[in-house]
């Protein structure tokens, strides 16, 4: 799985989605300052594993770690390359 592939997917659901705007999500945006917030995770992480098929525990989740798209797509194809857990079927 890509990251630039993760990245774009991405970028489409937590705009449209979580922030609930039109307007394009830059890479280095802080999707806090944004609006963010830990029920947003919660809606990420569902989707990442209905989408992706990882599921990625909410306590392996470090915030700084997802604080902009970039580092969120890095993080979710980080947790892919190391074989994270596969959504149960």
């Amino acid at each position: 799985m890509e990251q630039a592939t993760i990245r774009e997917v991405l970028r489409d659901y937590v705009a449209r989605e979580i922030l609930l705007r039109e307007e394009p999500l830059s890479d280095d945006e802080d999707l806090f300052d944004a609006g963010f917030d830990s029920m947003s995770l919660t809606r990420v992480l569902v989707f990442i594993e209905e989408r992706f098929g990882l599921c990625i525990p909410e306590e392996e989740v470090a915030l700084d770690e997802i604080a902009t798209l970039a580092a969120l797509s890095r993080f979710v194809a980080g947790y892919a390359e190391r074989g994270g857990a596969s959504a149960a079927p």
